[in-house]
């Protein structure tokens, strides 16, 4: 790794935060040095919890000189606010999923970077963990030969549940937005879905969904909320490479054995873990066999590593590579997401007019909190 540490602050101060501070720590390529919130005594909390030297609010951290990189971690529906501050004052910008709620917003993103000379990453980076990787090294070797299809699943009953409070009493954000657009599930999980399909079959060239709301009004923490999004989604994805995907995302059932991802090829078939996880043991059936071969990962990062996608944006800065969570990525998820909803909405198969280059794998010896030039 060469040069000294990126420095790096962090607007967001909630729950997930703390494992960008913890995991922060292990890797070289940056320092978080300053992190901020709407309530400065979240950020104290935080600062204090993890020995991080400055701490205060959002305009202060904007206005510091030192700090080339933001780690936005908002509510969804202001992600792409808070983004273009970002960006305006003279920084990059690394967005927890998803990157924006609408496409143009992310388009603006996109733009407003790149008129600047600035970067744009986005989460989820779970793609980097070591079973994803792996399922990319098989895919590549031709061990389940052409893909063809895919398929995509995430369904569960969202039962109610307590906020998320902290000791200084900082609340999680789904008490309010899980059944608003830009909160439900189709946009708080289905990233890391998207994310790690791409990573394995490339980007979607046309989408055609269904969606519904099951229940007009939900309980959620004891209360009664209007749902004012679907809460389960259908679509079909249609890959640039041929595949097709079959892809779930619901609220509305209760959990089964369905696996979250599956990749199907013409000589063998790819069972995936959760991708809400970096680790976990792979399946292959290989063609003409009646058994699941489980496969373990010959990569590193098997732990929870959120983080390594911050670490691969400032490396690529350094090294003036194309970082691989990629804001052109984490917009054509946004895009796939609302395409899904609009195809629902009026009949039709939506083409796609975003796109975005496939993750370039990582080095197989690569040790982890490491990140390759």
């Amino acid at each position: 790794m060469s040069g000294s540490p990126t420095k790096v602050g962090l607007i967001g101060c909630g729950a997930i935060s703390g494992i960008y501070l913890e995991n922060s720590k292990k890797f070289d390529a940056f320092d978080i040095v300053r992190v901020a919130d709407t309530r400065v005594d979240a950020a104290q909390a935080r600062a204090a919890e993890y020995d991080i030297p400055r701490f205060g609010s959002v305009e202060d951290l904007l206005a510091d000189d030192e700090i080339e990189i933001v780690i936005n971690l908002t509510p969804h529906r202001v992600h792409a606010l808070v983004g273009m501050q970002v960006l305006n004052a003279g920084k990059s910008v690394y967005t927890e999923k998803p990157l924006a709620v609408y496409r143009e917003d992310a388009n603006k993103l996109l733009a407003r970077a790149s008129s600047l000379g600035l970067r744009v990453g986005g989460a989820p980076d779970t793609f980097f963990g070591g079973a994803w990787q792996m399922a990319r090294k098989l895919i590549d070797a031709g061990t389940i030969g052409e893909p063809v299809a895919a398929f995509a699943n995430l369904h569960a009953f969202a039962a109610p549940r307590p906020a998320a409070v902290r000791p200084d009493g900082y609340t999680s954000f789904y008490m309010t937005d899980f059944f608003e657009y830009g909160g439900s599930w189709a946009f708080d999980r289905g990233p890391y879905y998207l994310h790690a399909l791409i990573n394995l079959l490339g980007p979607v060239s046309r989408v055609t969904g269904s969606a519904r709301v099951t229940w007009p009004e939900r309980e959620r923490g004891g209360v009664m909320r209007k749902v004012n999004a679907p809460s389960h989604i259908a679509g079909l994805l249609d890959f640039t490479n041929g595949a097709v995907c079959q892809f779930l995302m619901t609220a509305d059932v209760w959990q089964t054995d369905l696996p979250h991802i599956e990749i199907y090829g013409a000589e063998g078939s790819l069972r995936c873990i959760d991708p809400n996880n970096f680790m976990g043991t792979l399946y292959l059936r290989r063609a003409n066999s009646k058994e699941w071969e489980p496969i373990e990962s010959t990569f590193n990062y098997n732990q929870n590593s959120r983080g390594v996608g911050v670490a691969d944006m400032a490396q690529a800065i350094k090294s003036k590579r194309l970082h691989r969570a990629s804001g052109e990525m984490a917009a054509h998820v946004v895009d796939i997401i609302n395409a899904i909803h609009e195809s629902s909405c009026e009949g039709k198969h939506v083409n796609l007019t975003t796109t975005c280059v496939q993750p370039k794998a990582l080095p197989e010896g690569l040790e982890n909190w490491k990140i390759d030039e």
